[in-house]
């Protein structure tokens, strides 16, 4: 997480203007619109993106809020492009299919252990047979309300289907994990964002890979260590 901290210790004010503007282009939305969340004159809000005048740190904090970009990106050269996803075209529809064989792969694979024939899936799931042999065949994509009925059926995990590798599924799961850590307390949050307590999440990290009754082991063996030794003293005091 990108948070203005004790070591940045003043805004680099050149890249402001240029970043305004790409952030606000990358968003869709227009000059009018910025400026009528500001409340401000359009001609400024062009000034702004000119590097003729300088915002504001409230509007700054507005603007921020709006293309959904850290406000320490402003100041940062090259900042805001590394927040916006401009995806080509023909990776994504590479990217398509390979997902949609993968799917259709499985699906078949799945089936063929269940030892269900295409029929039998048919008349459970009310997919005619004839849909999803393309859909095995990878010939035709699988509507996401037949796959939720053909996962049921063959008592398959949906989570399992949902892409975690590419660039798409990479970006999902830091969607994820920015939404769950929306969900935490404020104190843990805040806890969390300070680089000063790095060391507390790694060793909270590596006592998380130890079983239970492991961890109880140890923490039998601290205390029983702690009163050797203080039987120990108390024998040479």
């Amino acid at each position: 997480m990108e948070n203005i901290n004790s070591t940045e210790k003043s805004l680099k004010i050149e890249f402001l203007a240029k970043n305004l503007s790409i952030a606000r282009e990358a968003c869709g939305k227009t000059v009018k619109d910025c400026s009528l969340l500001l409340d401000i004159p359009a001609s400024r809000l062009k000034n702004y993106e000119k590097g003729k005048y300088i915002p504001s740190l409230p509007e700054i904090e507005a603007l921020s809020f709006q293309f959904r970009i850290p406000i320490i990106a402003f100041f940062k050269e090259d900042g805001v492009r590394n927040h916006i996803i401009t995806p080509e075209s023909v990776q994504i529809q590479r990217l398509i299919k390979i997902r949609q064989q993968i799917i259709s792969a499985r699906i078949h694979i799945a089936r063929e252990k269940a030892k269900m024939s295409m029929k039998q899936l048919s008349k459970t799931t009310s997919i005619p047979v004839s849909r999803i042999k393309r859909y095995e065949e990878g010939t035709t994509p699988i509507a996401v309300d037949d796959l939720q009925k053909i996962v049921n059926v063959l008592n398959l995990n949906l989570d399992d289907f949902f892409d975690h590798e590419s660039p798409l599924g990479n970006w999902q799961n830091n969607q994820t994990k920015s939404i769950a850590f929306e969900h935490l307390p404020e104190e843990i949050k805040e806890f969390i964002a300070d680089s000063n307590n790095l060391q507390y999440l790694k060793v909270a990290h590596n006592l998380s890979y130890i079983g239970i009754d492991t961890f109880t082991n140890l923490s039998n063996s601290l205390t029983e260590l702690t009163n050797t030794f203080q039987d120990s003293k108390k024998k040479f005091d």
